[in-house]
């Protein structure tokens, strides 16, 4: 996937008031942190920035950050950033600048793919996660963890993050495995199957809306 290109310009004020008539400018405030160097102030084009936090990898996502006077561009990612609470505007942005070997941590969309045989069976899938943590380093990160739906065999009833398959160069990241798809058989006998009968089941029941006849009245005693 082709890196796109953020072009940014270097500022010198910095505070509420500048920041502010930064905005009202069309510009957001940025900072460009790098691991052993001074952080460096920046403005940038929100609606380019917006484009990108869309884009298919979202935050995620590795730019080609250039800075106006330098040589050559950053890759970076954007560590954080600010949204104001009504007009939902961008406020602010946090790059990081990064390596292609940097080993990241990122949250990433998680679902299923296809049927399984325990839904045909009648079986209820629940996920109990709609994201997952994985590492990977910033050419690899993944748009989305795909399950295939179709591996799963009626007797799993429990599949936790260990078990789910990651594509090249990513690996889920948890301190304590937990689960992620949950299997729900129905109870009582398989889809099509009659029920078992039991022995009170051959006793024919009574004609509907007829009481059961009542015992014949004990003869009277006979006079001595």
């Amino acid at each position: 996937m082709t890196r796109p290109t953020l072009t940014v310009t270097p500022r010198t004020d910095t505070g509420k008031g500048p920041n502010r008539r930064l905005r009202v400018s069309g510009s957001v405030p940025a900072v460009v942190y790098t691991k052993g160097k001074a952080p460096v102030a920046v403005n940038a084009d929100p609606k380019l920035v917006v484009a990108h936090l869309n884009g298919p990898l979202g935050k995620n996502g590795a730019i080609d950050l250039a800075i106006e006077g330098e040589s050559a561009p950053r890759l970076a990612i954007i560590q954080e950033y600010t949204v104001h609470p009504w007009k939902r505007s961008l406020e602010h942005v946090d790059f990081w600048e990064i390596t292609p070997d940097t080993l990241l941590t990122v949250t990433v969309p998680f679902g299923g793919e296809g049927r399984s045989e325990a839904e045909k069976q009648g079986g209820r899938i629940r996920f109990t996660r709609d994201d997952l943590v994985v590492q990977c380093k910033p050419g690899d990160v993944p748009k989305k963890i795909v399950f295939d739906m179709a591996s799963l065999t009626p007797g799993d009833h429990n599949i936790t993050v260990s078990k789910i398959p990651m594509p090249a160069g990513v690996k889920p990241y948890f301190k304590h495995d937990f689960s992620v798809i949950q299997v729900f058989m129905p109870k009582g006998p398989a889809a099509g199957e009659e029920p078992a009968k039991g022995k009170d089941d051959k006793k024919k029941p009574a004609a509907a809306g007829k009481a059961p006849a009542a015992k014949a009245a004990a003869p009277a005693a006979k006079k001595k």
